[in-house]
């Protein structure tokens, strides 16, 4: 199973599950330790900036422009993860986690459903959607992602026909913990 939270849930769920693998996908500085028995963990640091324009970053959170040098999501990033996962077995679990549940570790556990079942992103997109409300995935993460599955575009077009309809404030809450069962996506009708 694919288990998606935030940084304040990843240790208990990590000790509950013991997932072979793990992402933290999370601001620089913020990367946590490996759980107990978390033989394979990637971290990744970097801002939670959702796309780039002639105007600058467009941040998730309208209060997020900081004077300090902002840390990108990059190709090497999205290669970063692709790797990665091709070490994890869809029989083992892998816990993703992000600050809040919501943006970065939704867009991760997109790509890694996505790259499961390349054959009806439509379909993915509407079992994420149908498990996850809240999910919100991160936009630039999702163009990196795209370009490795070479969707066209597919992805985020999907996620535009079904939006997400429940909101989070990740300043002062987080979202629940969200479980994906693959057998059950390749299902979803």
């Amino acid at each position: 199973m694919i288990v998606v939270c935030s940084l304040s849930d990843f240790k208990n769920v990590s000790e509950s599950i013991k997932p072979s693998h793990a992402i933290s996908v999370i601001d620089p500085g913020f990367e946590p330790e490996t759980p107990n028995g978390i033989k394979h963990h990637l971290k990744l640091g970097f801002d939670d900036i959702v796309s780039i324009s002639d105007k600058g970053p467009l941040y998730r959170l309208p209060g997020d422009v900081n004077p300090k040098k902002q840390t990108l999501f990059s190709e090497l990033n999205a290669n970063s993860v692709a790797s990665f996962l091709k070490t994890w077995k869809n029989d083992t679990n892998i816990v993703i986690h992000c600050w809040c549940g919501v943006s970065r570790s939704m867009a991760t556990a997109t790509y890694l459903m996505c790259s499961i079942d390349s054959s009806n992103i439509d379909r993915n997109i509407r079992y994420i959607r149908s498990i996850a409300p809240h999910a919100n995935p991160n936009k630039l993460m999702l163009s990196f992602y795209e370009n490795i599955l070479n969707t066209n575009g597919e992805i985020s077009s999907s996620f535009n026909k079904y939006p997400y309809s429940r909101s989070y404030d990740c300043e002062i809450n987080f979202a629940p913990i969200t479980i994906f069962d693959i057998n059950e996506m390749k299902l979803f009708k």
